[in-house]
């Protein structure tokens, strides 16, 4: 049986250079360090699915620089903006990575969705952004579905964060559930691993490529788990299998005095 295998790498937040860090930990450190970890677990040869907030803020020079690792490393990538990008900046920098939002992979489809909104850390879905949804799932109607967005629609038991989950995320499930073809949601944004249903649909949160929140918390605040990726294994059938690898020699630690990002 046919397997579309794929690694999401979530929440980089690349600087201009390799001096940039988020909570201490030096940013294109902890990326090429996951792109490692990935190609020990013989995963190499997977398509990146690379779900937003990859530059800090939105810098030219920070899609620049990851246009050049990605080259570096031979990858092959799919991307999708968060809160912390420009979707023109993004298009106009990775320039060996073309945008791309309804993808073919044979028996499944990918169908990615921005749901950032201008100057905000939390998730919406914009008109546009649903008109995309009904055409996408058209276009991958006799597929099987894996949407991929930056907001998490559901709670993540982090008070600080459940206010930043997709407010109008009733009305994008409605749509969703019209089609029928959906088999999973991953996500990104809030920097833990969590496994839960929206609905009916299996919806997964991923561990950023630096520091993780600490999970539970009510206020901001960082952990010490070190970066970390999702892998994918889609089948032929429609099943699939998925799960979280943390690096477990990566040596540069988090500031947990940090107060912000």
């Amino acid at each position: 049986m046919d397997i579309t295998r794929l690694t999401q790498i979530t929440d980089l937040h690349l600087g201009i250079d390799a001096s940039a860090t988020l909570g201490g930990v030096p940013t294109l450190a902890s990326f090429e360090a996951v792109l490692q970890a990935v190609a020990d677990q013989g995963r190499g040869s997977d398509t990146l699915l690379l779900t937003g907030d990859l530059a800090s803020d939105y810098q030219p020079e920070a899609y620049q620089l990851l246009n050049k690792t990605l080259k570096a490393h031979q990858k092959q990538a799919l991307w999708l903006p968060g809160n912390h990008d420009d979707n023109t900046v993004m298009a106009d920098n990775l320039i060996d990575f073309p945008a791309q939002t309804v993808i073919d992979l044979g028996a499944w489809g990918i169908l990615t969705l921005d749901s950032s909104q201008p100057n905000k850390p939390g998730g919406h879905i914009c008109d546009q952004q649903l008109q995309h949804v009904e055409q996408g799932l058209k276009a991958l109607a006799h597929k099987f579905v894996l949407l991929a967005m930056h907001h998490s629609p559901l709670p993540v038991g982090c008070a600080w964060l459940d206010k930043q989950q997709i407010a109008n995320q009733h009305q994008l499930y409605e749509l969703l559930s019209q089609h029928g073809n959906v088999r999973a949601v991953i996500t990104g944004h809030v920097h833990q691993h969590s496994d839960g249903h929206w609905g009916d649909l299996p919806t997964y949160s991923t561990p950023s490529s630096c520091v993780q929140f600490k999970q539970f918390s009510e206020d901001f605040a960082l952990s010490e788990q070190p970066p970390g990726y999702r892998w994918l294994d889609l089948h032929g059938d429609g099943k699939f299998a998925t799960g979280v690898e943390f690096l477990s020699d990566f040596t540069l630690h988090p500031n947990l005095d940090c107060a912000s990002y």
